[in-house]
């Protein structure tokens, strides 16, 4: 927990949204109004400020590689990626300990309202707030048994993973392979509804289109990727990984599904293909390594469980054995996470 509390759900939300394309962002503000945020963070992925932004009614932090060097809370600048979208994670960082965040919201910069801004907030609020700890067994059916009256209630999510319209998150291959056959949709509509997923499952967490509360805030660190590492484009997909596997221990819950964005996809699959080849075989085996992770009835605390994260990474890997890249690459990021966490404990996080 930070210190000063957890703070009321809603009262302050900060979106954070990472890019190193000046049309692109300036497209994203201007889709965003009215800003249904109290704050907006740009996290510009090159080594200064290059581009100006629009005017919006609510602050707007614009940093790139320069302020990241400069900052003094970061006592090492490359546990943050460069040229890839996971620098978004230095963006999580100011939300959560500059901007007082509540609610955090990533965004990706090609990512547009799908109807007004302010729904999509509120749809997001909805999913990290109490519900009904009685469902129906067929999603919106009244089915027998329900009560009529008193459905008690349980804890929402503590992070969400909101959905995709018109281009959904396929990877390269699978966007070729549609693509030659003619069937790569561009009106792609995912299921309405909002659910808390399994914890005992494992499900690949995009970071396109999602929120936290700030108490979770240490366990969304995203790997270093793309400059200086053998992988890109699986950021979000690793940290997802381990976000699930520490909320598993800690009994918090995950969810998935509204509010949706309009993804006008910005990439090149091809491109992407080149960049996430040498991940496609290390996705086999690092959620196995995750998974492997001992955690007991001392990590009590979302810092806690990242630094066992931390520990356990940092030891030779059977896992990695015969990946030369990937075992370096693990115990690289097992330095990576424990910096993450000094951080935080050093901002308050217990």
């Amino acid at each position: 927990m930070a210190a000063g509390g957890e703070g009321a759900p809603g009262s302050r939300i900060v979106t954070v949204v990472a890019s190193n394309r000046a049309t692109s962002i300036a497209e994203f503000v201007a889709a965003w109004v009215p800003a249904p945020w109290s704050a907006l963070v740009v996290v510009e992925d090159g080594p200064a400020r290059s581009f100006a932004l629009p005017e919006s009614a609510v602050p707007v932090h614009h940093v790139s590689w320069a302020e990241i060097e400069a900052d003094r809370s970061v006592p090492d600048p490359a546990v943050f990626s460069r040229r890839d979208s996971a620098i978004k994670t230095y963006g999580l960082w100011i939300a959560v300990t500059r901007l007082a965040a509540d609610i955090v919201i990533a965004l990706d910069d090609d990512c547009i309202p799908v109807g007004p801004p302010g729904d999509f907030v509120t749809a997001h609020v909805a999913a990290l707030s109490p519900r009904a700890r009685w469902v129906p067994s067929i999603e919106g059916f009244p089915t027998r048994g329900l009560p009529y009256f008193d459905l008690g209630d349980m804890p929402g999510a503590v992070a969400n993973m909101g959905l995709w319209r018109e281009v959904a998150d396929y990877d390269a291959p699978q966007t070729l392979a549609l693509q030659r056959a003619g069937r790569l949709a561009h009106a792609y509509e995912p299921p309405h509804g909002n659910r808390l997923m399994h914890p005992e499952h494992y499900w690949p967490w995009c970071a396109m289109n999602i929120a936290f509360r700030r108490e979770v805030a240490p366990l969304l660190y995203m790997p270093k990727m793309g400059e200086g590492s053998p992988y890109r484009r699986f950021d979000d997909i690793w940290s997802g990984t381990i976000l699930q596997r520490c909320c598993r221990h800690l009994g918090l819950p995950l969810s998935a599904g509204d509010p949706h964005i309009r993804h006008a996809r910005a990439s090149d699959p091809l491109v992407n293909l080149e960049k996430e080849a040498p991940g496609i075989r290390a996705n086999e085996v690092f959620w196995k390594h995750v998974e492997a992770v001992p955690l007991s009835d001392r990590e009590t605390t979302p810092p806690a469980c990242m630094e066992a994260v931390a520990r356990h990474l940092a030891r030779p890997a059977a896992i990695a054995r015969g990946n030369d890249a990937l075992a370096g690459f693990v115990r690289a990021e097992a330095a990576r996470i424990a910096t993450w966490c000094g951080m935080f404990r050093d901002a308050g996080w217990r």
